[in-house]
């Protein structure tokens, strides 16, 4: 994905809350989509920690994407208790008085369609960033061993956009 371009259209659905994401829907929010796999997870916290630490507030909002399409249709619906099971803990980090559905998106992509849109490949090997900002414009991605700072310096450039 080029930075300066629109965001591909697409919409996901988040674990749990049921809350859409698509850059219609974060129109006016900066929206960093962190596509990995079960064993790059480890990328969700460390963008997490970096961003939030600086930006807590919901106006940044950081998405998980699992590119899902290996899951057999006959085995999603076994596959979704063990998405909650990861939401609740991932639920359980957000400080008291927060909703978690303000802040915890994991967005399954059953089909894989997402993350090809976005050009991401071998995010079971290395995670991948890529931030949008308030009108839709993806403002670079990165995928590499520091996702926490890279994603920070992505999004405060997307927030100095205005």
């Amino acid at each position: 994905m080029q930075p300066g371009q629109p965001a591909p259209p697409f919409k996901l659905t988040a674990v749990k809350s049921g809350r859409e994401v698509s850059p219609k829907d974060c129109a006016g929010y900066v929206l960093g989509l962190i596509f990995h796999g079960r064993e790059t997870a480890d990328a969700v916290t460390a963008v997490q920690r970096a961003v939030r630490t600086a930006h807590p507030d919901p106006s940044v909002t950081l998405a998980s994407v699992v590119d899902l399409s290996a899951v057999p249709r006959l085995l999603r619906a076994a596959a979704r208790p063990i998405l909650e099971q990861i939401y609740d803990q991932a639920a359980q980090q957000i400080p008291k008085g927060l909703d978690p559905a303000d802040y915890v998106f994991l967005l399954p992509d059953w089909d894989g369609s997402v993350t090809r849109a976005f050009g991401v490949r071998n995010q079971d090997k290395m995670a991948a960033i890529v931030v949008i900002d308030r009108q839709g414009i993806v403002v670079g991605a990165y995928q590499g061993p520091e996702p926490g700072q890279a994603a920070l310096a992505l999004v405060e450039q997307a927030l100095a956009r205005g």
